[in-house]
């Protein structure tokens, strides 16, 4: 059984996810380049602002509430722009790499959830598959009509004895 509601969600969440590798990438990217365009600069607040919107919308989706250990926005709202990155102190830096290491694994968890959820409902389906066709197999239905007439026929002639 596919529940489209269920992959739609998996989707949005590894669509997040490669928009959040991007978002390092560029970060990265930053930090060992000296100089940058002004459409890298308009790219990159391009980024962040698409990140801000999908991740609130993938929570609402989700039904989730932001927990303390995700970091999303905060790492989001860290980074102004591309030569902000250069002028943050090297613990900025780390803290920010740690958040963004933090939001990753806790998306991760979550598709996981999602994951294991659909892994589950594929085992339900299969299970139910197999019982339909069983169920509908002509031989079975008359083992079990022969099955039942026993049954009966052992209930009377106990009752009555």
């Amino acid at each position: 059984m596919i529940d489209q509601d269920l992959e739609n969600k998996i989707a949005q969440i590894k669509a997040f996810i490669e928009l959040w590798e991007n978002f390092y990438q560029s970060y990265k990217q930053a930090i060992t380049q000296p100089s940058f365009t002004e459409e890298d600069e308009k790219n990159f607040l391009e980024l962040k602002s698409s990140l801000a919107r999908k991740y609130q919308g993938l929570m609402d989706s989700l039904g989730l509430k932001p927990t303390a250990e995700d970091r999303t926005f905060d790492v989001i709202s860290q980074v102004m722009s591309l030569k902000n990155i250069t002028t943050l102190s090297p613990l900025q830096m780390q803290k920010l790499e740690n958040d963004w290491h933090n939001s990753y694994i806790t998306l991760n968890k979550i598709m996981g959830s999602l994951e294991n959820r659909r892994d589950e409902l594929a085992k339900i389906s299969v299970v139910k598959e197999s019982l339909k066709k069983f169920f509908t197999n002509p031989f079975f239905a008359l083992i079990l009509i022969i099955t039942i007439i026993y049954f009966l026929y052992y209930v009377v002639t106990t009752v009555i004895k």
